[in-house]
């Protein structure tokens, strides 16, 4: 959780975060993630599983009441899209 808040403290700084480490936060930090991740101006999440890819899309209208347009371009983007 300290690592969130000084990460919120550096305006314009982008978040970039592969799927190990997202497992992390959206299993224990779900909350603090998605105000983080609101609060950037880009957000990439790299070598994320399917399941990942969909997590990310729900939190996002949970958490943030945000509208979600999921675009991919394969077959592991499905459950995205879908949850989108």
């Amino acid at each position: 959780e300290e690592q969130f808040n000084r990460f919120q403290k550096r305006p314009g700084a982008c978040l970039v975060i592969d799927g190990e480490s997202l497992s992390i936060c959206t299993d224990n930090f779900a909350r603090q993630f998605i105000e983080v991740a609101c609060n950037c101006p880009s957000v990439v999440c790299c070598r994320c599983a399917p399941t990942q890819k969909a997590l990310i899309v729900r939190l996002l209208k949970l958490y943030a009441k945000k509208r979600c347009a999921a675009i991919g371009d394969g077959g592991n983007d499905v459950a995205m899209i879908q949850a989108a």
